[in-house]
């Protein structure tokens, strides 16, 4: 089992999306959001190449949630963990916000 390795940029966007969800609905889907994100971390970690990478890049998608992805890259010894993003938002904003 790979070790998770989280930038600051996942993590920025890992607490909005937690701040989001906790604004418009309540405590209860924050906790099954987390719990959800929870299985996927523990799924990708024993299985890093399940989610398929994106075009011709290193980096790999993994649904969440219909509406939340988890982006990371797979390096020898870890995980790095990218992005989590809201699927809703502008594409064009995707690279932008995951080059920081």
């Amino acid at each position: 089992m790979k070790a998770l390795v989280w930038t600051p940029i996942a993590l920025k966007s890992l607490q909005e999306t937690v701040d989001f969800l906790n604004l418009t609905w309540n405590s209860q889907v924050v906790e099954a959001f987390i719990d959800l994100l929870e299985e996927k971390l523990d799924l990708i970690q024993a299985n890093p190449e399940i989610a398929p990478k994106i075009g011709n890049q290193e980096i790999r998608r993994l649904l969440i949630h219909p509406t939340v992805s988890l982006f990371y890259e797979l390096n020898q010894d870890y995980l790095k963990v990218l992005l989590v993003w809201d699927n809703r938002q502008n594409p064009d904003s995707f690279y932008k916000r995951l080059m920081g």
